[in-house]
């Protein structure tokens, strides 16, 4: 089973100045969910290149027990 999970290339919220980007737990639960079933993933973003992480979303009180 192949896989294409396509993330943001967006790093800022418009003209606010505020970063954004995908939301980690949002990424990382299907990716293991798809990993564990033996998926080959392909992680893609339409700029190309690495995609931005929010930086929020990295955050301790953002994280959940899984």
């Amino acid at each position: 089973m192949k896989i294409l999970m396509v993330l943001t290339s967006h790093s800022a919220l418009g003209n606010t100045g505020k970063k954004t980007g995908f939301w980690l737990e949002e990424f990382a639960a299907p990716y293991y969910v798809f990993k564990d079933a033996g998926a080959d993933i392909t992680l893609a973003s339409p700029a190309g290149g690495q995609p931005p992480l929010d930086p929020k979303s990295d955050e301790p009180d953002a994280q959940t027990e899984a």
